[in-house]
């Protein structure tokens, strides 16, 4: 019976060889998976630097793991940042409606340097583009707080975080980014 091995952006795969370079996880387009690599290197800091990427099918990257007995050894700090999430989603949206950012900026009354803080995430004003940019591409405004990947996930939370999981599904979109961002905030300190 095969194991189906569950990938998300953030993951960091380490082949069982000690000179090969680990993967990292960027991102799950569309059945595809795009990885960049990390050298082995005691002092490597893999926010810093930029790499090239590398886009494979899933079934590809699944055969790579079992190839080279790679384990899955660590999340990057990316995974846990809804405002690179939703700037990913913004960019995707444009992209695929074949708009530039200064497009974009017009259709929705803003600058383009203002839409190019947005695909960055380097804005805290986010949420109250939010409901102009779902009405310009045809898409629920949930789509920009849900998940970038369709993909199932099973883990185990305490009692609390059952709770809080429930008062989080209770909220207007525009808080739940306020509360993404405020977590993100606390995470890095």
């Amino acid at each position: 019976m095969a194991i189906r091995i569950l990938l998300q952006p953030g993951q960091i795969w380490t082949p069982e060889d000690d000179r090969a370079p680990q993967r990292l996880v960027v991102d799950l387009p569309a059945g595809m998976l795009a990885y960049s690599l990390i050298p082995r290197t005691a002092h490597h800091d893999t926010s810093s630097r930029e790499t090239e990427e590398y886009i494979v099918s899933l079934s590809v990257f699944r055969s790579w793991i079992r190839e080279t007995r790679a384990t899955l050894t660590g999340q990057t700090a990316a995974r846990v940042a809804p405002a690179i999430e939703l700037s990913k989603k913004i960019a995707t949206l444009r992209k695929a409606y074949g708009m530039n950012q200064a497009e974009l900026a017009e259709a929705v009354g803003l600058s383009r340097s203002a839409i190019a803080a947005l695909e960055t995430g380097r804005t805290s004003s986010a949420n109250k583009h939010l409901p102009k940019l779902a009405e310009l591409f045809q898409v629920p405004l949930e789509l920009f707080l849900g998940g970038m990947v369709d993909q199932k996930s099973t883990m185990e939370l305490s009692s609390d975080e059952c709770d809080l999981i429930d008062l989080y599904r209770r909220l207007s979109t525009e808080r739940k980014l306020e509360v993404q961002k405020y977590a993100e905030r606390r995470a890095r300190t």
